[in-house]
Formats: C-alpha cells, sequence, structure tokens
C-alpha cells in the first residue's frame, strides 16, 4: 500500500484533468481505504514529493502528477492539447502552475515539431514563467513537523541559493525520479489489460497480420483506455472487434497504441454516440460479435403489395430475424 497505493489514487481520481493536477483532500482520499488516516496519506504524499513524482499545495488544495504529460498522451492526441491548455489556465497554485509549465517547455525543447506547439492556448503554456520541481526543496505542508521531519513541513524555497538543493531522502531516491506514472500503476495488475491485449491479437491473426509487440506502450494504452479514458472492458473489446472488421481501420489499427491514438475517430466512423447508440458498444448484447456477421436479406415481398406495404412487410421480417439473432446470441452466451 503506502505511496504507491496513494500514486493509484491520484491517477485514478475523477477530478484529475490533462494538466495531470487532481483535487487535494487527504481527509477524502484516506476514506477511500480502510484503517487509512489523513496523517497517513500526508506521510505518502511526502515520500512521493521527495522523489519528484507529485506535488501537494495545501493552500489551493490541488496535488500535481509531474510526469502527467510526458507519459499520458496528452500532447501527440489531434485535441486533448487544447483541453490540457484550459486545464493550465484553471490551476490555482502558482507553483503548480509552474512546475506544470517547466515540464511542457521542456517537452518543446525534447520535440519541437509537434503540432500542438503552434496553438495559440498551448503557446500560453510555453511563454509561462516556469521552474523545475524537481530542483526545488520539496514540501507538503504537515500538520505535526515533529512527526514527519522538518525539511518536510518547510515551504517551498524561492531564492536562487536554494533552487538546486534537494532532501536527503530525495538524493537516495533518485533513481526512481524518471520513472513513468504509467510504471508505478502498472504495479497493480490488471488482468482486463491482459484479456484486451489477446483479444486484439486473436482479431489481428484472422486478418492475417502479425501479433504487435507485448510492450509497455501497448500495455499502457490498453490500461489507460480504462483509467484514463474511462471506457469500460467491453466497450474497448466492441471497438478492438469493429475496428479489426472495417475495410478501411483493419488495415491501420495494428497495435493496442494505434487503437487508443484513434478511438474517438473510431467512435464516430462507427456512429458511436449518446444519442445513438451502436449494438453492444454501450452494454447491449453485440450480435454480430457472437454469431458473426449478418448477411440476412427479407427476400422478395408478397405480391399485391403497394410500396408502402412492401416496405412495412421487409421492417417486420427484419424484426423477426432480429429477435431470432438475439435469442440466438443470448442462448449461445448462456443468458437467459
Amino acid at each position: 500500500m503506502g505511496a504507491q497505493h496513494l500514486y493509484q489514487q491520484i491517477l485514478t481520481h475523477p477530478t484529475l484533468n490533462y494538466a495531470g493536477v487532481a483535487d487535494w483532500r487527504p481527509g477524502r482520499l484516506a476514506a477511500l481505504t480502510k484503517d487509512r488516516t489523513a496523517a497517513d496519506v500526508r506521510r505518502d504524499a511526502c515520500e512521493l514529493a521527495e522523489a519528484h513524482f507529485i506535488h501537494a499545495d495545501d493552500t489551493t488544495e490541488e496535488v500535481l502528477v509531474r510526469s502527467f504529460a510526458r507519459h499520458d498522451g496528452v500532447i501527440r492526441h489531434p485535441r486533448l492539447h487544447v483541453t490540457m491548455a484550459n486545464a493550465f489556465a484553471g490551476i490555482a497554485s502558482t507553483d503548480i502552475k509552474e512546475f506544470f509549465a517547466f515540464e511542457i517547455q521542456k517537452l518543446y525543447q525534447e520535440q519541437p515539431k509537434l503540432v500542438l506547439w503552434s496553438h495559440p492556448k498551448v503557446q500560453t503554456i510555453l511563454k509561462a514563467k516556469a521552474r523545475d520541481m524537481k530542483g526545488v526543496t520539496q514540501g507538503v505542508e504537515q500538520e505535526d513537523a515533529k512527526t514527519f521531519g522538518s525539511a518536510m513541513a518547510k515551504p517551498l524555497a524561492r531564492d536562487s541559493n536554494s533552487v538546486s538543493m534537494r532532501t536527503a531522502t530525495a538524493t537516495a531516491t533518485s533513481s526512481k525520479e524518471d520513472i513513468p506514472s504509467s510504471e508505478i500503476s502498472d504495479e497493480i495488475a490488471r488482468p482486463e489489460v491482459d484479456e484486451l491485449l489477446d483479444l486484439l491479437d486473436s482479431c489481428l491473426e484472422e486478418n492475417g497480420s502479425r501479433k504487435p509487440s507485448r510492450n509497455k506502450k501497448n500495455r499502457d494504452a490498453a490500461r489507460l483506455l480504462l483509467e484514463r479514458d474511462g471506457y469500460k472492458v467491453e466497450q474497448v473489446a466492441w471497438m478492438i472487434r469493429w475496428a479489426t472488421s472495417d475495410e478501411f481501420w483493419r488495415a491501420n489499427i495494428l497495435s493496442m497504441s494505434k487503437l487508443r491514438e484513434k478511438f474517438d475517430q473510431l467512435k464516430a466512423k462507427a456512429g458511436v454516440t449518446a444519442k445513438t447508440p451502436v449494438a453492444g458498444f454501450h452494454g447491449e448484447i453485440d450480435v454480430e460479435a457472437v454469431l458473426g456477421r449478418d448477411v440476412w436479406t427479407p427476400g422478395t415481398p408478397p405480391a399485391g403489395l403497394d410500396v408502402a406495404g412492401e416496405i412495412a412487410w421487409k421492417k417486420e421480417q427484419r424484426n423477426i430475424h432480429n429477435a431470432e439473432r438475439l435469442a440466438e446470441a443470448k442462448q449461445k452466451l448462456g443468458i437467459s
């Protein structure tokens, strides 16, 4: 449990935005786990802060996941960079705002050709005041300095002489400083990730394509579809089947990372919206996934019907056929 558990809680917290900032309320976080107190949460936060994974601001009740923008695919998503910039504008903590700006400006130096840098809202971040969180003495305000150590009770040092300081614990854990957020999250295994990767492998092999590498990038993509993007396992599985059956997308979706990158486009192409649900994606039984693609046609209408009568007859035949297919799928799945 401990620090790793807290990190997972922050990464999956419903308030976490695309700037990697979430609400910081130790009491509420403690209440989510049995026999855990706010003091426990603060102690674990100190450990994470010392290793530069997070920075918590008790005054504004915000916590930053330092490496979020780097490792969660936000800067490469075709639309999320605007959401990220809007989230940056909403940060109340001056420290967190400067730390986040530093991470984005560092990414700009490393990858200057990315499309997002030309967007006016992102340029605001590039021009903002920035500080390296890893070069500042870390501090999470403590209610009892004697219990948690005077170094952790001190506020962030702002003068030029203290910028390069680190606590002894931070130095001892420096080998962990650049571990991506997803690696810590991976410590808590999710069997659903392997199930989705297995399904994609199977679908690709059926199409005559090679199985993608079971590497960290693809594992992270499956996990983030569930944890960050909020999709259910069944919805991701539905989209895997749909994408690998579509004549165009089957040649383009050859890995889980590509599936996540194109997920919004795939939903649009498949006609999946909240107002126009598609069978299977929103929890309904996906008959085609169970029985295979339906090639049935209603046949020739009885003689003597006018146009309206023929349409009504075909509709009735289709409804009867669909009901029979649904009953067959339910029987195959063992659903009464």
